[in-house]
């Protein structure tokens, strides 16, 4: 069972496809997936047919872990795109974005977001979209790979339109949120397990094989 190239861009989505449940791949060259419109308009699309086909189970990822070893989730938002926004396309990209989130919050399946790398600002909204949410450890020592949880619009002067000021709230808490937000804090496994970001961490070997368990594990309901 091999994954299909989907949507071709600088950041491209990889699909997985059993008989009611799909993984989602997010690949780039330089490793990064970063969010731009045409990805997001391509993720919405996707979602959108997932529905409609009858799919239950959903996981979002970076590509590589299909095949064993991933790298970061996503970098955010790519900023040179962010600095030529107008009102009115800013209003478009961050609309977008939201219904891209929103899809992940669906009731009628359920979704796992595996975060692994970096999970920045935007991209960091949509880690915590997931109804559930895994990161993956690389071990004591942190390294390549090594989750970094970290939300740093405030730094930049800009505030976040994908979702991220609900829905950190919604899984974080106002205290938990503010520390991202505010603080600028950077979590790791064990933070952003003591925080609830994520429910369970995972090795890089187990990561693979736990994701298929949870997508053939049958009915969301």
């Amino acid at each position: 069972m091999k994954p299909t190239q989907v949507f071709t861009g600088s950041t491209s989505l990889d699909l997985l496809r059993g008989e009611d449940w799909a993984w989602i791949g997010l690949a780039s060259m330089d490793g990064l997936n970063r969010l731009r419109m045409d990805l997001l308009m391509a993720l919405d699309r996707l979602f959108v047919e997932l529905r409609w086909s009858g799919v239950r189970r959903v996981a979002l990822s970076d590509a590589g872990w299909m095949a064993g070893h991933g790298r970061n989730f996503s970098a955010g938002a790519d900023l040179h795109e962010v600095s030529k926004l107008t009102a009115s396309s800013a209003d478009a990209f961050a609309r977008r974005g939201q219904r891209a989130m929103d899809h992940l919050l669906w009731p009628g399946w359920r979704s796992l977001t595996l975060i692994s790398g970096a999970a920045m600002g935007g991209g960091c909204d949509l880690a915590l979209s997931g109804q559930e949410r895994w990161g993956v450890e690389v071990g004591s020592t942190g390294g390549r790979g090594a989750l970094k949880l970290v939300h740093p619009a405030a730094q930049h002067g800009i505030l976040t339109g994908f979702s991220g000021t609900v829905r950190l709230v919604e899984v974080l808490g106002a205290e938990g949120a503010d520390r991202l937000f505010c603080g600028l804090e950077r979590w790791g496994g064990p933070e952003a397990m003591a925080a609830a970001a994520v429910q369970r961490c995972v090795g890089m070997e187990e990561a693979r094989p736990a994701v298929l368990a949870f997508l053939e594990g049958g009915s969301a309901f």
